[in-house]
């Protein structure tokens, strides 16, 4: 009977796993590099989920052409956050297989996003769809390589339609533009436009994942101390410029009064439209042109200068000191000490630029406006420290967590800069600096910064990407289409109660560009989404866990089971006790 007993509670332990365990596959479109270029190709995507830790497991078989790790767990944090599932008790098992070595990377994000969305939500998805697309901060489905390859391939595997990221239907090849309606219609396959994880989960599996938020619910805090802000720096751009109006000078400083007094109207412009940011980024800009003329009109000696830079020095010193004390515990302060430790660093460097430069040579202009930016720099970082200590969700944001995301972000940037490279080998050098600059910080420990410095090299790749090959009068669509997103993103999360002042802000901005200056605009507006999404990062210090959804069948067969065990055990002892009692009689 012991026997019998630990089979059947082997059994069970065997078969308890699967009552929680959960499978997906849908296939994935990829490309494979032959002597002839780059062919299309089809694997197949699976995904099994378990109980677990949060963990994420990747097999290729054969390996892809490109790391495709960081893609993956990228994907699968976008996906838990779109469906708002804290999957920290779930481990995922994602299997990629082909019958050759592929290049997948981040163009296989967005397909790993929308399975791992079916899978957790028990949707049913269209075996015969397919897509392809990096995969955003804030659920954005971003541009890809090998499309026309990718779409060939998908029609040789009887794929009925292919998603592709919107505004890819002109895809240059070769120096010639290949128009994939044409495409479509010679194949006979649909090739359809699309621009966020949740409009492709709907396509797939008729599901609707996530409410539609039309508008931003703006931060009470974020106005009242944005507004106080952007009023100290433009009060202060006022008594500067009225300081300067009796003043003489050895030079011709008319372009530096005339860009002073035009950043000074922008700045009020900007106020009064409640755009409280872009207001005092201008004002910021003014107070350097009208400190520059002030420190030009002391026509400064080289001591003298000397003297201004270790002012400025012994003020971040300070500041840093005064900073580093200060305890973050929300998404606000956390991306508020980003923005001080970004100007003071900023200043600082400025600062050592000034020794440099009058160790060379003494250019009296330019020794003025580095001292006066860097000072200017001190003051604007003053003004963000209002932002710290603000009231709202609190999260996990020790050492060690910061290290991690930090850690995260530059391998996020770097597979991606690996991917773009494969496609357009053009220069990159300003992202690799970005991410080389992202890594120092690491090192110094410094992993806020590095945080930072690693989203923008992300999203520098993440423009190069969207643009290559994009006429530049379909720019101001482009630009539409990302500040549209963007602007779900961070109402999304203003409804969770984290209002992104970094991403609302870099919003705010390239949304006053867009009229003068569309490709800096589409740069803030991927700035907006990378640092508008920071909390998938962390933890809520009180976070609830959602357990993993059970399979109810499997869960009947296994307490069938145990039923049918208990049963069997039972019988076999009552058989053994009678068999005891007739040999006792006998």
């Amino acid at each position: 009977m012991k026997k019998l007993l630990f089979l059947f509670i082997i059994l069970n332990l065997v078969l308890l796993p699967n009552v929680f365990a959960k499978q997906g596959h849908m296939k994935l479109l990829a490309v494979k590099e032959t002597e002839a270029g780059y062919e299309g190709g089809i694997a197949d995507l699976f995904l099994e989920i378990k109980p677990g830790a949060g963990r994420v497991f990747l097999e290729t078989f054969p390996l892809t052409r490109t790391d495709t790790q960081m893609s993956t767990r990228f994907a699968k944090a976008i996906a838990c956050d779109a469906i708002e599932r804290d999957c920290d008790d779930i481990d995922f098992f994602y299997t990629i297989t082909a019958d050759s070595a592929i290049i997948a990377g981040p163009s296989a994000g967005s397909s790993i996003a929308v399975l791992t969305v079916a899978v957790l939500e028990n949707l049913e998805l269209n075996e015969g769809y397919a897509i392809t697309g990096t995969i955003n901060s804030g659920g954005l489905i971003g541009p890809v390589g090998g499309l026309k390859a990718k779409v060939e391939a998908g029609k040789k595997a009887g794929l009925k339609k292919v998603f592709i990221p919107a505004g890819e239907l002109i895809v240059k090849i070769d120096n010639s533009s290949v128009d994939l309606k044409n495409l479509s219609n010679q194949l006979s396959i649909d090739i359809v436009e699309i621009s966020t994880l949740s409009e492709a989960v709907k396509e797939f599996t008729g599901k609707e994942i996530k409410q539609k938020f039309k508008s931003i619910d703006i931060s009470e805090a974020y106005i009242s101390t944005m507004k106080s802000l952007a009023k100290d720096l433009c009060d202060r751009s006022s008594k500067l410029r009225a300081e300067t109006k009796s003043l003489n000078y050895t030079i011709n400083v008319s372009a530096i009064k005339e860009n002073s007094n035009n950043l000074t109207s922008k700045g009020r412009e900007a106020f009064e439209k409640q755009t409280f940011y872009s207001s005092a980024s201008y004002c910021f800009g003014a107070n350097v042109e009208y400190s520059t003329l002030l420190l030009l009109s002391k026509n400064l000696s080289q001591d003298g200068a000397v003297n201004e830079i270790e002012k400025v020095k012994s003020g971040i010193k300070d500041f840093h000191n005064k900073i580093e004390k200060q305890e973050k515990k929300t998404i606000t302060d956390l991306e508020a000490y980003i923005v001080i430790k970004e100007r003071l660093v900023d200043a600082e460097d400025t600062a050592n630029q000034v020794i440099d430069i009058l160790n060379r040579t003494n250019k009296t202009e330019r020794v003025a406006r580095l001292i006066a930016y860097a000072s200017e720099r001190i003051n604007s970082a003053n003004s963000w420290a209002n932002f710290l200590g603000k009231e709202g969700k609190t999260f996990n944001l020790n050492k060690e967590v910061l290290k991690k995301s930090c850690q995260n972000k530059i391998s996020e940037a770097d597979e991606r800069m690996q991917y773009v490279e494969l496609y357009f080998p053009s220069s990159l050098e300003g992202v690799k600096k970005g991410i080389d600059r992202a890594e120092e910080e690491l090192e110094k420990g410094n992993y806020e910064l590095c945080l930072s410095t690693a989203s923008k090299a992300k999203a520098d790749v993440d423009i190069i990407l969207s643009i290559f090959g994009v006429d530049s009068e379909q720019y101001n669509n482009l630009i539409e289409r990302k500040l549209d997103i963007v602007r779900n993103n961070i109402a999304r999360q203003a409804a969770k109660g984290i209002f992104p002042i970094l991403g609302y802000s870099y919003y705010e901005y390239a949304n006053s560009l867009k009229d003068s200056d569309v490709f800096s605009a589409l740069l803030y507006s991927e700035y907006a989404l990378e640092l508008g999404n920071l909390d998938i990062y962390f933890k809520e210090s009180n976070g609830k866990k959602k357990s993993l959804d059970i399979d109810k069948k499997l869960l009947g067969a296994f307490f069938i089971g145990v039923v049918v065990g208990a049963l069997a055990v039972s019988l076999v002892r009552k058989s053994k006790i009678k068999s005891r009692k007739k040999k006792k009689i006998s």
